[in-house]
């Protein structure tokens, strides 16, 4: 099956995340495809699913999540893409997920100089099964991901360390400590 490059791209980024809300993809597909003042059609995402499965490329959708077959939806992973949006403006450089440790999204934005972040969440940095600090680089800024009942976790890192709590209205608000 020959596909557009924005078939080609939705793919790209369900193999880099393994799954995506509808509205974090036309995000991305708009900011790479169409000009500021234009909008993505409403049917343009449902066309390509549509597509893709009489192509027997296989996609998955469950309400407003889709996900590749063998990834199910991860509502951290969700959020740390809703945070990733926010602070890129919805145009990342760069964008990948690690299978392995607490680190569950990585992306780049460009600008006078690239900004590296890694976005974990709180859950995977309290505990007794706790014992090593993240794997991060030094260049990475670090935004941590907090449930709405539990407080930031100091962590044994010199990164600049952020922690976003989701509002009433889906966004984030973002503070840092003092020791930043």
């Amino acid at each position: 099956m020959l596909l557009s490059k924005q078939q080609r791209y939705v793919l790209d980024v369900l193999q880099r995340l393994g799954c995506v809300r509808k509205n974090q993809l036309e995000a991305l597909l708009k900011v790479r495809f169409f000009p500021p003042e234009k909008e993505v059609s409403p049917g343009l995402l449902d066309a390509m699913l549509r597509q893709f499965r009489c192509g027997n490329i296989e996609v998955r959708r469950e309400g407003d999540v889709i996900f590749l077959p063998g990834r199910p939806p991860d509502e951290r992973l969700l959020e740390a893409v809703d945070v990733m949006l926010e602070l890129s403006g919805a145009a990342p450089s760069d964008f990948w997920v690690e299978d392995k440790g607490a680190v569950l999204l990585r992306f780049s934005i460009a600008g006078k100089r690239v900004g590296l972040f890694a976005v974990l969440h709180t859950d995977d940095l309290i505990g007794p099964d706790v014992r090593v600090p993240p794997a991060v680089s030094g260049a990475e800024r670090v935004v941590v991901l907090l449930s709405s009942d539990s407080s930031p976790p100091v962590l044994p890192i010199p990164n600049t360390v952020f922690y976003a709590l989701r509002q009433k209205d889906g966004s984030h608000r973002f503070f840092a400590r003092k020791e930043n």
